[in-house]
Order: structure tokens, then C-alpha cells, then sequence
């Protein structure tokens, strides 16, 4: 609550926005009176919402029924209603448990990661890294999923299938060393996956410096010109080419998947290309903010280490991209 904040040094706007900011998930709640408009002209309620939006925050928003609600608060609640679905709750009991059951789903999204094995991508119960070995526990409802799964067993290829695992902002070259199914119900197989890496990464062919740019430069500008359409800072001089890449969200582009997954599913499509291709070590941190379909978001990224004595660091690469 504001009223908690205590005493700070930050003027009341940049406090609560910066609260924001701290925060994972946004929870809204829409009553009858709209506040006092800042300088910006909203609302702090309405500020709030903004920010949390820009920021890529998790969305869950919730109105008071009633029919005695001012005309710039019933503006802002159909403004949210454009983007977000708003249920109504009656009494403090009917919101809490509709919170509760809000954040249980949200809670059991980001508790069964999104992966790519390959070409194939679906969603872990649980991701087990050893160091050399990993083991994935999954549960699949989709047949076409489920069977491009099989095709990594190493009984079909006498040594196991090797291709690129991502999960959670990393991404490992492995090599499948045993399956297991069970088939649980006429639509549903549970799989016990183990994989081993076999090799190190091998160097990029990337660490190098163009016209003042450094590696890392070339890499943020790469990412900027596939998800933003910004113009690469090379193409003046026709050496775009030598840094392109390929545009991670052009599967999300085309496939018309739900909002609900749109955010896990990028992130896992951006690690696995700045990964699979030495342009990163790690995706830090991912945001993905949505406006109808058009999503401002960012990745920060963790530039591999090229010499033993470098400092580790983050790149924030920031902006809007259209899906």
C-alpha cells in the first residue's frame, strides 16, 4: 500500500512507478471513483496500469459491480477491457478467491517451463541440470508434439539424436541418451527425458569488431533490426549482411497462438537463436508487454565471455515489436 511506502527520498510518482517497475504482476482493482488526475492526467490508479503495462508486467485486472461508477473511471475500465478480459467481483470474499485462483494459474505457468528441443517445443513439468546431464520431465497432450519427440529417441539413431535443448533463458547442444513414455490417457504421455552435452560451444564466428562496432554492438544492432525494424548501423556501407540473423518470433508471427503463451514462447525462441548462435551466454531477464498485438518488450542479454579476467555484464535491448 502507498500508505506503507515510510519515508523516502523520491517524489510520490517516481516511488509508486518504481514500485511497479520491482514488481512481476500487476493486480488492478477498479472501483467507482477515478482519483485525482496527476500532471500526466491520469489517475495514480491509471498511471500504475500504464507503467505495469510498459514494463511487461503480468496483467490481472478486476471491477466492482456496480452502476454508480464515474464517467472517467467507467473510460478507464473501458479502455482496459480493450486489451484485458475484467471480471467483476461483489464482495471482498468473491475478489480474494478470484485473485487466488488468478495467481495459482499464473503460478503454475511459470512453474512448468516452456522448452525446445530442436525443432519441437513444449512445456516441462520439470528441468533437472547436472552439468553434463539434463533430465526433462514432461506431460504431452498433443500427438504431433508427442511424436516428434519419439523421433529423438536413441534406439532409432544408435547413438541418440543430437540438437539444441532451451529452457529458461539458457539453451545447451545435447545429445538424447534415453526416452521414456507413458501413455496415461487416450490423449496425454508423460516423457522421461535424459540428455547429455557432448561437446563445448564451439566459438563464434562473430567476435569481431566492424567500423568502431564491437562484437557486442553488432549483436544488440542485429537484434534491434529483426524485432524492431530498426535500420542496422551497417547498411550504409552494405556490411549489414555480416552480422544479420535470423528473426527468432517469425514461428509467433504466422501462428496465431493464444496471448497467454506468447510471452513464454518468445522468450524461449529469442534465447534459443542468440544462444545456439555464440551472440550470448544467458537470457537474464525477458519482458514482453501486450497493447492488442503489438508488444513492447525487451531481452537482457549476457554477452559471452571472450577472455578469462572480463567482467560479466548485461545488454538491455528495448523496444516495440509487432506480432
Amino acid at each position: 500500500m502507498f500508505e506503507q511506502f515510510g519515508g523516502r527520498d523520491a517524489d510520490p510518482e517516481n516511488a509508486y512507478l518504481g514500485e511497479v517497475e520491482t514488481s512481476d504482476i500487476y493486480i488492478g482493482i477498479l472501483g467507482c471513483r477515478y482519483g485525482k488526475p496527476l500532471p500526466t492526467r491520469f489517475s495514480a490508479t491509471h498511471t500504475e496500469y500504464l507503467h505495469a503495462e510498459k514494463s511487461g508486467l503480468r496483467m490481472a485486472v478486476w471491477c466492482l459491480r456496480t452502476d454508480d461508477r464515474e464517467g472517467h473511471e467507467q473510460a478507464f475500465l473501458d479502455e482496459v477491457r480493450i486489451f484485458h478480459v475484467v471480471p467483476e467481483f461483489a464482495s471482498p470474499d468473491d475478489l480474494r478467491a478470484q485473485i487466488e485462483d488468478r495467481l495459482k494459474v499464473i503460478a503454475a505457468e511459470d512453474l512448468a517451463p516452456w522448452c525446445k528441443l530442436g525443432t519441437v517445443v513444449f512445456r516441462a513439468a520439470e528441468v533437472s541440470d547436472g552439468g553434463d546431464e539434463i533430465r526433462v520431465s514432461a506431460r504431452v497432450r498433443s500427438d504431433e508434439v508427442a511424436h516428434a519427440l519419439e523421433t529423438f529417441r536413441p534406439e532409432r539413431t544408435g547413438h541418440g539424436s543430437e540438437a539444441r535443448f532451451t529452457w529458461a533463458g539458457r539453451s545447451k547442444f545435447v545429445r538424447v541418451a534415453s526416452m521414456k513414455s507413458t501413455t496415461t490417457s487416450a490423449r496425454s504421455k508423460t516423457f522421461q527425458i535424459r540428455a547429455r552435452n557432448p561437446r563445448a560451444a564451439a566459438d563464434s564466428l562473430l567476435e569481431m569488431s566492424i567500423s568502431g562496432y564491437s562484437a557486442d554492438d553488432l549483436t544488440e544492432a542485429a537484434l534491434r533490426s529483426v524485432l524492431f525494424g530498426e535500420r542496422h548501423p551497417l547498411a550504409d556501407q552494405h556490411m549489414g549482411f555480416m552480422t544479420e540473423m535470423r528473426d527468432p518470433l517469425a514461428p509467433l508471427r504466422t501462428a496465431h497462438v493464444p496471448d497467454e503463451i506468447t510471452r513464454p514462447l518468445a522468450e524461449v525462441l529469442i534465447a534459443d537463436e542468440m544462444i545456439g548462435s555464440g551472440r550470448a551466454a544467458r537470457l537474464t531477464e525477458f519482458r514482453l508487454g501486450a497493447s492488442v498485438r503489438v508488444y513492447g518488450g525487451w531481452p537482457s542479454l549476457e554477452p559471452p565471455r571472450r577472455y578469462s579476467n572480463e567482467r560479466p555484464r548485461d545488454t538491455k535491448v528495448d523496444g516495440q515489436v509487432r506480432l
